[in-house]
């Protein structure tokens, strides 16, 4: 599960909350809604923060932790004068 639709299905289940009730809770037509988060679905940045908002989540952009690679004097790092 690769795809943000996929995710908020997985959220949607894990809090016992049906996808009607989400729907309905941000005045969303259910049947839009519905397609909207089936694997080759397409979820609006919007209907994504309403979905998220009403579950009581945030979205966070973190940058993952890896190790640093050594700068040597690559043209690709090398710094402008």
């Amino acid at each position: 599960m690769n795809n943000i639709a996929g995710i908020l299905r997985e959220i949607i289940k894990r809090e016992r909350v049906s996808i009607y009730r989400v729907a309905k809770a941000i005045e969303v037509d259910f049947s839009s809604l519905y397609r909207a988060l089936r694997d080759e679905g397409n979820v609006g940045a919007k209907t994504i923060n309403k979905i998220l908002n009403y579950l009581g989540y945030e979205i966070r952009f973190v940058k993952p932790k890896r190790k640093e690679a050594k700068r040597g004097k690559s043209k690709q790092f090398k710094k402008r004068r």
